[in-house]
């Protein structure tokens, strides 16, 4: 059963029915994975295997359903298959954060590990009061 709150606030949610933007039926929401929403295995259409379809293909929720922003014929082409994914997830070891496991919400990005995370600066600002004044003559006496 869809969840009004949720619902309202625009997350899509498990066993939500996926239509084209044809409004023919796709498939029924098993739970979304990272950039992915894997549809559910058991619906006739699936053929008893789970598709995954990239969340860039949806337009947006409408009555407690996905709709999709292409028709159902065309989103079948989008989709990826079960294998295809676990291929995917073998061939890219970073891949692992964005599908079938929960997203770390630290930094992204290739070089994200080189900086650190959000918020630490290793340097400070220009004009940035961290330490007393100290005087900048280095030693050369300034005549008055």
């Amino acid at each position: 059963m869809v969840n009004a709150a949720k619902l309202a606030n625009g997350e899509i949610q498990d066993h939500m029915p996926v239509v084209g933007s044809d409004g023919k039926p796709f498939g029924m929401v098993d739970h979304v994975e990272g950039d992915f929403i894997k549809l559910a295995k058991n619906d006739p259409a699936a053929g008893g295997v789970h598709r995954y379809l990239p969340l860039t293909t949806v337009a947006g929720l409408d009555g407690g359903m996905v709709r999709l922003s292409m028709p159902a014929a065309q989103a079948n082409e989008a989709c990826v298959s079960e294998a295809e994914m676990q291929q995917r997830l073998s061939l890219d070891p970073d891949a692992g954060a964005q599908v079938g496991q929960e997203r770390n919400d630290g930094p992204h990005g290739s070089r994200a590990q080189a900086h650190g995370p959000k918020g630490d600066r290793e340097h400070r600002s220009p004009g940035a009061a961290y330490e007393p004044h100290r005087p900048t003559n280095y030693g050369i006496e300034n005549p008055r």
